[in-house]
């Protein structure tokens, strides 16, 4: 019996972010390729937002503070299946 299995081309990394502006160039630059990183902005003073899409993540905003309020946040801005 041959089995098939589907493999996603595309993986949404969601990571909940809070003045996060040093570690996230070493954070991205892991990712491996066909990852996509979905960076939530929980109301960083640090510049994290600009320093993730410099970096080519995707950025959403999320006023609400709180991780919960962050992830939530993400996983309606992801794509992948």
């Amino acid at each position: 019996m041959d089995v098939t299995y589907s493999i996603p081309t595309t993986v949404d990394v969601v990571l909940p972010c809070l003045d996060e502006a040093r570690a996230l160039p070493w954070v991205l630059d892991r990712l491996p390729a066909g990852w996509r990183a979905i960076v939530v902005d929980n109301g960083s003073a640090d510049g994290s937002a600009e320093i993730a899409a410099g970096l080519g993540a995707t950025v959403v905003r999320e006023p609400r503070r709180g991780f919960g309020a962050a992830c939530h946040a993400g996983l309606l801005a992801a794509e992948a299946e």
